[in-house]
């Protein structure tokens, strides 16, 4: 895999995999310890998306080379919308509404084969090691909330959206799930609180400006989907989503 690599060129590194691309196709290389499970789960929602107008990338294979899995893409070709806000501030407007306008394009496709949100959050919730007067005040929170099946991302950020001209690519499906949809602009709106704080407001301000959802819709998520979000144990984000969770205010 060492070798394979050397000939490749490196488009982004996160947590658990490396992107990279050659000529032809981009690879999703994935860290040695990481489960097959979870690569196969990404395979196969990300072939499911394929089917809809979602912007997916398309899958060419899944193999393992050297103790490592790879999921192998059609070239994905462009620029993330992260390194266009990072390099071009000023338009920040503009790029914000475009994240808006992708998101809501997404949620207007249904997918019965994914999982479902609420299952998810369930999950999350219950293994959050938050006391148990809380968890069981999110559970019904949770269960009262309006019941929808859209296709939701489950990660949307500026990071996972590729721009090539009038185009894009959306990428990282492994989160995706049918169900609410500011629940799923409740998950970016956290993704902006705590890696681009500045423009958390701003971009909450664009999706209800363009779909007519209140604010306070969308907040009464925030608890349910921070507890959610504090069982992928990530120490850095703990204090901002600890601050999320005030049940009583919603």
């Amino acid at each position: 895999m060492r070798r394979f690599i050397m000939e490749l060129q490196l488009m982004n590194e996160r947590r658990h995999n490396k992107i990279y691309n050659d000529e032809s196709y981009t690879y999703k290389i994935f860290n040695i310890d990481y489960d097959k499970k979870d690569v196969f789960q990404e395979a196969f929602i990300t072939s499911k998306v394929e089917e809809l107008d979602a912007h997916a990338p398309l899958i060419d294979s899944v193999y393992k080379k050297d103790g490592q899995w790879c999921i192998k893409f059609d070239l994905i070709k462009g620029e993330s919308l992260f390194s266009l806000i990072n390099n071009n501030p000023e338009n920040i407007k503009e790029y914000i509404n475009k994240l808006v306008t992708i998101q809501t394009s997404i949620h207007t496709n249904f997918c019965t084969a994914i999982p479902r949100q609420k299952a998810k959050l369930q999950y999350g919730i219950k293994n959050s090691g938050l006391d148990e007067s809380t968890q069981f005040d999110l559970l019904e929170m949770l269960d009262s909330s309006p019941k929808h099946k859209k296709l939701c991302h489950g990660n949307l950020t500026p990071h996972n959206i590729i721009i090539s001209g009038d185009d894009y690519c959306v990428l990282d499906w492994n989160h995706a799930s049918q169900g609410n949809a500011s629940a799923d602009i409740a998950r970016t709106y956290i993704w902006f609180k705590i890696n681009m704080p500045e423009y958390a407001e701003l971009y909450l301000d664009s999706f209800c400006n363009m779909t007519g959802t209140t604010k306070r819709y969308v907040n009464q998520w925030l608890p349910i989907v921070a507890t959610a979000r504090i069982y992928k144990d990530n120490p850095e984000e703990f204090d901002i989503l600890k601050s999320m969770i005030k049940v009583n205010e919603y």
